[in-house]
């Protein structure tokens, strides 16, 4: 039996009763986080875009989008949803990329427009997370080392497999719809720092409903495309892609939504700022610096390279994936809020300032690796700020790994959802997404976190 097929048996035949309460927990987390997301962006000029975008192309009036008055069609709401979700790299991150932002708008459209209800939605995300982290984990660096995007390039085949098993379909369907998946999944890294990065996820979660909605009416494709001559894995995989690991104790081992999971972030911006920050601010605190003590600032680490080597940056959308800006507002403020994330706080004369202090490094015994090579183990990260009176200060970690837990996330989702939203709903739809589980129709949740 071919990966394809036993990912889409794993998808059409888990029971129920086999998917536990560890990964419905952990989904609910992801999801809610992710609408709390999507929530905000509507104060954003990439929210109002999309979602008048959304609602000239109109469509039929089936599915709600997160934060509007808009009604429109599945497809439609997914892609402005997933959009929405990731337009201020704010959602979480983990298995492979950003999860969240390609599964809620694939489950919740699908769940809305068929009224299903909290349960079915919740176990199609833990099922689709479990398919997307399995092959993200499994097709090697060299992936995301070569430029792809994996939120979007994975992310589809993840959407395809929840959207697969919300609807219903049966083990042929279901490779089927993965066959058509494999041939939409897209996005470039090359867009990081630009509206078109959050398009990605957007266009993963409608992209994953076509297919599952095409293969249900009876659209062909290859149904072993990922381990098939030309397919999946041959053409987005390379040096360690480890195809059988992909289905090893498949509906056996642990759900990879609760272990090793996925992080809810802490800062608007890319994960790969998340440890510099720390380092930033821990130095300021202790030592109590001043940005007139600050000679200049060195970070050394796997992500001084690439992406978010940004020293010129100028808008807000370019400061997410700017260690220099991260760096350089944790030193002149002392700490990053959402509000660090505007054009006028990146323009700061005196945060430009110090922009131009900070050099970013590579660990000379890894520089110039391939992805193939670079393990979890290789994000260890130093930070040294050289003062003016001659002091050297410094600090490091081994990796990334500071997540919101618990009452942490419902505030951050509040935080989010009363830019958009009375509080009174923000409090209502706080609680029914919390309750997911046990909601009879998903219907009852989008009419809370969107507008009558």
């Amino acid at each position: 039996m071919g990966t394809t097929e036993q990912l889409a048996r794993f998808l059409a035949e888990t029971k129920s009763s086999n998917v536990p309460n560890e990964a419905l927990d952990a989904a609910t987390t992801g999801l809610m986080d992710a609408v709390g997301t999507a929530i905000v962006a509507n104060t954003h000029e990439i929210g109002k875009i999309i979602t008048q975008y959304t609602e000239e192309i109109g469509g039929t009036p089936t599915c709600r989008v997160i934060g509007t008055a808009i009604k429109t069609s599945a497809p439609n709401a997914a892609l402005a949803n997933g959009t929405l979700g990731h337009a201020d790299d704010y959602d979480d991150v983990g298995a492979f990329g950003h999860p969240a932002v390609t599964l809620m708008p694939t489950v919740l459209a699908i769940g809305e427009q068929m009224h299903k209800s909290g349960r079915e939605v919740l176990e199609a995300y833990a099922l689709g997370f479990e398919v997307g982290a399995r092959i993200g984990m499994n097709i090697g660096g060299d992936h995301y080392g070569r430029g792809w995007h994996s939120t979007s390039t994975i992310g589809t085949l993840a959407s395809a497999a929840a959207a697969s098993r919300l609807m219903g379909l049966d083990v042929a369907h279901t490779r089927t719809a993965l066959g058509i998946a494999a041939s939409l999944a897209s996005g470039v890294q090359a867009n990081f720092g630009t509206m078109t990065k959050p398009l990605h996820p957007g266009n993963a979660a409608r992209s994953g409903l076509l297919a599952a909605n095409l293969a249900s009416k009876g659209y062909t494709a290859n149904q072993d495309v990922i381990e098939a001559p030309l397919g999946y894995v041959a053409v987005f995989g390379d040096q360690q892609v480890n195809l059988a690991a992909m289905t090893r104790q498949l509906g056996t081992a642990p759900y990879l939504i609760v272990n090793p999971g996925a992080g809810i972030k802490e800062w608007p911006c890319c994960y790969g700022n998340h440890g510099a920050i720390p380092l930033a601010t821990g130095l300021v605190a202790k030592y109590e610096i001043t940005p007139n003590h600050v000679e200049s600032v060195e970070f050394i680490g796997a992500f001084a390279r690439g992406f978010l080597n940004r020293p010129d940056a100028h808008t807000y959308f370019g400061g997410k994936f700017s260690l220099q800006f991260n760096i350089a507002a944790a030193i002149v403020d002392g700490g990053l809020t959402y509000e660090t994330f505007t054009d006028e706080k990146v323009n700061d004369p005196a945060i430009q300032a110090m922009m131009k202090k900070v050099t970013l490094s590579e660990d000379p015994m890894r520089a110039g690796l391939p992805a193939r090579l670079l393990t979890a183990g290789e994000r260890a990260q130093t930070m040294v700020i050289h003062l003016k009176d001659g002091r050297e200060v410094r600090d490091s970690l081994d990796g990334i790994t500071n997540s919101l837990r618990g009452h942490q996330v419902d505030v951050k989702f509040e935080a989010n959802a009363v830019q958009v939203l009375p509080r009174d709903q923000a409090k209502k739809a706080l609680g029914l997404l919390r309750n997911l589980k046990n909601i009879k129709d998903v219907s009852e949740v989008m009419d809370a976190v969107a507008f009558k």
